[in-house]
């Protein structure tokens, strides 16, 4: 995975192809869970927390600059 194509399909996102954010969920759906399950100890946890991220990732997905990898944005965005 790549910034580069991180930032193409957030573009796509953010034009209104919502499919797009598939391949962002793809793609970091295991780093998402992993963070979660060390922190909650729960796997059912996990996953709902996990989903929670994402959602809140696609509503703020616009605030998205571009300054740090997606990974780490994704990261800080749902630590707010």
């Amino acid at each position: 995975m790549s910034n580069n194509q991180d930032q193409i399909y957030i573009a796509k996102v953010l034009s209104g192809n919502t499919q797009a954010y598939t391949y962002l969920v793809e793609t970091y759906k295991d780093y998402v869970f992993t963070i979660a399950v060390n922190i909650v100890k729960s796997r059912e946890d996990a996953e709902d927390i996990a989903q929670d991220v994402f959602i809140k990732a696609f509503k703020q997905l616009h605030t998205f600059k571009g300054d740090s990898k997606f990974s780490t944005w994704l990261y800080s965005c749902h630590s707010n």
